[in-house]
């Protein structure tokens, strides 16, 4: 009965829409736009394999240990990356010790980066030529397997798992700690029975932001993995040196379907659930303080990992500068000089990057607020759509596309346009999100007051919703522009010689063994990257905004 009630107030909303004709055609452009590109493409892969394909997951041994490598490593990595994470989050926000402005810049540097620098740093440190394991020590190690990537993927990836950690501990009240000890609780049954069950889901929402991350990562495997089976380097080895696209799309659709459950239960705890009732206007009390043993351990602990992160950065920028890593430690401006002569590889970096920004920014900000503002009907459809493209992982959707778009009447493969789509679509989430928290705090009376003044729904978004939308959309334009400079995942399968990008460049010296020139082409990505960073901060900070990440 309820169902049939919620039916007909949807038809009567969806048929207002009559007057509403530039809404109705915002509504259509989104869904055909969605559909085509993102729905599409997944649907694609998923009915290329015939049944018998997708048996041979479980049939065939490496497949199925790509599967269980996958699985394992994503386990691993998460752990460690959510302790990591913890550890930063407490002290940044609870300890009173010197050095956070440090800290908090190295949670960030992971994130302005490519995601397989790290395993590049460390192949420059650890590796059969590394600056420690053969300079210093004189040792021949074989770091590439599990325990590399487990180190390179838990530097990596910390960081997102951070972010969420780091906003639910800073929004804990201290004063209920304050009423524990005044009853009398020791220090560890405060933290044990307060302040841990209160940051709890906010762990487990940085876990999983960090298990989704680690999953589907492909470029540190890529680059240190070595000869363990994933399911990401299967897939693209299956591509890239035998072409054999039912292979590989059994093996996306075995990654596609552990992410899109990480997905969903990733938006239940971070996206759907509160973590903290704070009523009234209270003033919360500083942090009770801790033992002086705790707190300069913790701090010994966090400046330790910080120093081997900036080490690791460190040492990317030296071997930028070296003339033969391993052999000839001089200094040299040839692998600089290398990245100019390869400049339009980094010039499509960045106006695709800016294209698939903007593109995407403009689309989920008219999404959200078509959505939030908006009875239409069918917005649980609209909101769906906008989170559908986070549940895919990038090598999958870049293995679509080359499916989708690989034939008339939409041949595209090879084309600036197809990297421009993707990189599109892939961050149409990250906006839709930026954009739905910020028209949260815009109240209805703003826009009713324009509606009611004769505005229509173009002219209110227009002259109203958009100004106000200013900060969201900086922070979406830049942390998706950030993302696209450095992604490798998504275009792995769609460049051509022409439309080659610095982070396909990077990976392909690296396996050619040109360490120099790679750490140079990493070096310009993450400065470009600072420097779109602290233009977009200087912008908004003059206007008094702040820009969140």
């Amino acid at each position: 009965m309820a169902s049939g009630v919620a039916l007909r107030e949807s038809v009567k909303e969806m048929k207002r829409l009559k007057n509403e004709p530039l809404l109705m055609l915002a509504i259509i452009a989104i869904i055909l736009f969605v559909g085509f590109f993102v729905v599409y493409p997944v649907i694609r892969v998923i009915t290329f394999p015939s049944g018998q394909d997708y048996m041979q997951l479980f049939q065939k041994a490496r497949w199925f240990t790509a599967l269980k490598n996958s699985l394992f490593m994503t386990l691993i990595s998460t752990v460690s990356c959510t302790a990591v994470a913890f550890l930063f989050a407490y002290v940044i926000a609870r300890l009173d010790v010197p050095c956070k402005g440090l800290f908090r810049f190295v949670t960030l540097l992971p994130i302005v980066s490519p995601p397989f620098i790290v395993a590049l740093s460390y192949i420059l440190l650890f590796g059969v030529q590394g600056i420690v394991t053969k300079q210093l020590l004189g040792l021949h190690v074989d770091i590439y397997g599990r325990l590399g990537l487990w180190i390179v993927q838990t530097v990596t990836f910390f960081p997102y798992a951070y972010s969420v950690i780091y906003g639910v501990i800073r929004s804990i009240s201290t004063n209920l700690e304050y009423a524990a000890y005044n009853m009398g609780a020791p220090r560890w049954r405060v933290f044990k029975d307060v302040f841990w069950p209160l940051c709890r889901p906010g762990v487990a929402g940085g876990a999983l932001v960090a298990a989704i991350n680690v999953l589907t990562d492909f470029g540190n495997p890529q680059m240190i993995g070595g000869d363990l089976a994933l399911l990401p380097t299967e897939a693209y080895m299956q591509i890239s040196g035998w072409y054999d696209m039912k292979t590989a799309s059994v093996l996306a659709v075995a990654l596609l379907v552990p992410a899109v459950v990480l997905f969903l239960v990733k938006n239940f705890w971070v996206g759907k659930r509160s973590y903290v009732t704070i009523t009234g206007k209270e003033i919360s009390l500083n942090p009770f303080p801790v033992p002086k043993w705790v707190k300069w351990g913790l701090f010994s602990l966090t400046m330790l990992i910080s120093l081997f992160i900036l080490l690791v950065y460190g040492t990317l920028f030296y071997g930028a500068f070296t003339k033969t890593w391993g052999y000839d430690w001089s200094l040299t401006m040839k692998n600089i000089q290398y990245v100019f002569l390869k400049g339009k590889q980094i010039w499509n970096s960045i106006r695709y990057g800016f294209l698939a920004s903007l593109g995407a920014s403009f689309l989920a900000m008219v999404l959200a607020y078509i959505v939030q503002k908006k009875q239409v009907g069918i917005n649980r459809l609209l909101d769906f759509l906008g989170i559908l493209p986070g549940a895919i992982p990038g090598m999958f959707l870049g293995i679509g596309f080359v499916m989708a778009f690989n034939a008339p009447p939409l041949e595209l493969t090879g084309t600036s346009v197809i990297m421009v789509l993707a990189l599109l679509f892939w961050n149409i989430p990250t906006c839709y999100s930026s954009a739905t928290a910020g028209l949260q705090q815009i109240g209805a009376s703003v826009e009713d007051a324009a509606l009611n003044l004769g505005a229509n729904s173009f002219r209110s978004f227009k002259d109203v919703i958009i100004p106000l939308l200013k900060a969201p959309f900086m922070s979406s334009f830049v942390l998706s522009f950030l993302r696209s400079v450095t992604c490798l995942s998504v275009v792995i399968f769609l460049y051509a010689p022409s439309t080659t990008v610095g982070t396909i460049s990077v990976m392909v010296l690296v396996q050619s063994g040109q360490y120099g020139e790679a750490a140079a082409f990493t070096i310009v990505l993450i400065t470009i990257a600072f420097t779109v960073l602290k233009l977009a901060q200087w912008v908004l900070g003059k206007q008094g905004i702040e820009l969140e990440l």
